[in-house]
């Protein structure tokens, strides 16, 4: 034990050595200082020092057994060697800032690196750099950024990933959703070998729906074009099967947004480039086409591209709702369970009078358990069930909480996005008072389903939008929202992005599916001039639907008769009930089959005589109101007893007879 210690030199580390000192007296450390000095001195004459000198070495090895085992309490005290240091490189600077969320430094890092020609080794990290310019508020020269970042991650054959983070921030996070950065998106994937998956499903799906068919088939070839550089340098290879599903894709999706015209030019695309379509992208071609021209296309590409042309039947069954009418709670509930996840769904107003009448209960246990089947089944389940909860807001007047549900779900396209921001902002302030006052069920405001992305907005979704925006905003927005209506409803029209003349942004790459706007979107603007006195403005308003090739339904009609009968001229009201009449004999005649979207059954016919009756009753028009009660009985048949909305307007009549003759 005493030989290893003693071949240790020095014994313990210089800085882990304390001597106290003074811990004697000053007398007695003069003295032993003293001592020190004449042991020092002692001659080397002396009997001691000539015997150590005279005494023989060993001439064996000595014996350890004598010594202690080895133990780690001697081998702490052994002085560690000092580590050595390795200067780092500018790449692995640049991953530990990442790393500690210092993005502006890295950020000056990356560019002076790049200034220099130092070069960037890939790494996954950098996935998380480029997250951070998309939550960046402000940040100019966002998609130069992004695409610097996002293209220093690895390949997918080093590193593969699914980048939900980016694509949750693209998709979901931001209430805008900008083309250019997903076009980035997608083809910083491509060159980095992510031609195909959900990923880039995701990014053909936004694309094919809301960009322009030039864009979007731009982009296809460029996805072609790094399919080449892929399969030459890095030896991947799309298959032919994965073609077939990017190009099928795409033309659903633009069946979807209306553009069936479209959709055959890019199957003919397809063609001409050697692809194959799926055979059930020709079924849904022929479930939606036109005519019968269109048809015959579709037959003659499905023999060239399609991988069974023969397995397609020509006649296609629209799909049409079921709806039940009168079921008990349990019933009804077990009958939404089987429904909402079937190609055979209920309708949103079914779903909206259960959410009614359960609530009646106090529960919602069912309620949270039904949403969660519709939001994990399909886009088109969850797309149903948010419909049914705006229309459950809009029931109770509450045009904010219509706008909360829209927001939090849905893309904000085709409505104005920056007055509905401006009125979310206000209504987070005031929150908590506005659940007090409206006791709201927990299920739709305390607790909203997590969504990987937000869904397509219909034109049934925007038109409840455009109504809750109307009757929320001051009476100063209403002019500057119409005119903005009419350039969603131009843009949709004519398919060209939306383009404000005073805008000072860049021009939009955004551009809305075609039928993106309907007449029931104008109905908001039609009611609210007819209800204040003004039915020469709401008149306008049909006027302007006509100009952009919307038919006026039996609703609008008859919003603005019955504002003439109350505010306006009585007269241009008969004249617009006669003129209807003679439009629905002139169709009779002809043999013409009228459209549900654009005329009534003949409850809705009643419903427009009775609402122009209640108007002539507002104004105290005796004679007119009178007239249209014969109008009533004799074109209808109507007895006492059939609708109460009419039996309520016949008795205010039978009280203003009663009233005018005293």
């Amino acid at each position: 034990m005493a030989t290893w210690i003693l071949g240790q030199s020095p014994w313990l580390h210089a800085s882990r050595v304390r001597l106290r000192l003074d811990f004697l007296p000053p007398k007695v450390w003069s003295q032993a200082r003293n001592r020190l000095n004449a042991s020092l001195a002692i001659s080397t004459q002396s009997p001691s020092s000539i015997e150590v000198e005279h005494m023989p070495l060993p001439h064996q090895a000595p014996d350890i057994s004598v010594f202690e085992e080895m133990t780690a309490e001697y081998t702490l005290a052994v002085s560690q060697s000092p580590s050595v240091y390795t200067p780092q490189t500018s790449s692995g600077t640049l991953v530990n800032l990442i790393r500690t969320e210092d993005y502006a430094v890295a950020e000056s890092l990356r560019k002076e690196m790049v200034d220099t020609n130092i070069p960037i080794q890939p790494h996954a990290i950098y996935e998380r750099a480029a997250r951070a310019v998309l939550q960046t508020k402000g940040l100019k020269n966002r998609g130069e950024a992004f695409s610097a970042w996002f293209s220093l991650v690895p390949t997918a054959t080093e590193q593969w990933s699914s980048f939900k983070d980016i694509r949750k921030q693209l998709f979901r996070g931001s209430n805008y959703l900008n083309i250019s950065l997903i076009i980035r998106f997608g083809l910083i994937m491509a060159s980095k070998g992510y031609i195909a998956g959900s990923a880039q499903a995701q990014v053909l799906s936004n694309l094919a729906r809301y960009a322009s068919p030039a864009t979007t088939e731009r982009y296809i070839f460029q996805l072609e074009t790094a399919a080449d550089r892929l399969s030459k340098t890095n030896h991947v290879e799309v298959t032919p099967k994965q073609w077939a599903s990017i190009y099928s894709l795409v033309i659903r999706n633009q069946v979807l947004a209306g553009r069936e015209e479209h959709a055959l030019q890019l199957a003919r695309v397809a063609a001409t480039r050697k692809r194959q379509v799926t055979d059930f992208t020709f079924s849904f071609l022929l479930e939606h086409s036109p005519d019968e021209a269109f048809t015959a296309s579709i037959h003659e590409l499905r023999k060239k591209i399609s991988r069974n042309p023969y397995n397609i039947p020509d006649v296609w069954d629209k799909r049409t709702c079921s709806y039940t009418d009168t079921l008990a709670l349990a019933s009804h509930l077990r009958y939404l369970r089987r429904a909402i996840i079937s190609t055979n769904p209920p309708t949103s107003y079914s779903l909206s009078d259960f959410m009614h009448a359960y609530h009646a209960t106090g529960r919602t246990r069912a309620l949270l358990a039904l949403r969660k089947k519709a939001f994990q089944h399909s886009h088109k389940a969850k797309s149903l069930w948010v419909m049914a909860e705006m229309l459950y807001h809009r029931s109770r007047n509450e045009p904010q909480l219509t706008l909360v549900v829209f927001a939090y779900h849905f893309h904000m396209i085709g409505v104005p996005r920056r007055t509905i921001l401006k009125i979310m902002r206000l209504l987070s302030k005031r929150r908590a008072r506005l659940s007090q006052r409206t006791s709201l069920p927990k299920h739709m405001l305390n607790r909203q389903y997590d969504i990987s992305e937000k869904l397509w907005p219909t034109p049934y979704h925007t038109a409840l939008v455009w109504e809750a925006l109307v009757w929320l905003t001051p009476e100063s927005d209403h002019e500057r929202m119409y005119e903005y209506l009419l350039a969603v409803a131009e843009s949709s029209e004519s398919q060209k992005p939306i383009s404000p003349p005073d805008s000072k942004f860049a021009p939009s790459l955004l551009q809305l599916p075609k039928r993106a706007v309907d007449a029931v979107h104008f109905s908001p603007f039609v009611k609210l001039h007819a209800k204040r006195g003004r039915p020469e403005r709401a008149a306008g308003v049909l006027k302007d639907m006509v100009g952009l090739g919307l038919t006026p339904g039996v609703v609008q009609w008859s919003i603005v008769a019955r504002g003439f009968a109350e505010h306006g001229d009585p007269a241009v009201a008969v004249s617009m009930i006669e003129r209807l009449e003679e439009d629905a004999e002139s169709q009779g005649r002809a043999g013409v089959s009228v459209d549900h979207a654009d005329r009534a059954s003949s409850n809705l016919d009643i419903g427009l005589y009775t609402n122009v009756l209640r108007g002539f009753i507002l104004s105290r028009s005796l004679e007119h109101a009178q007239d249209m009660e014969r109008r009533i009985r004799q074109r209808f048949e109507y007895v006492d007893g059939k609708f109460r909305a009419t039996d309520d307007a016949l008795r205010l009549l039978r009280n203003l007879e009663i009233q005018m003759e005293n």
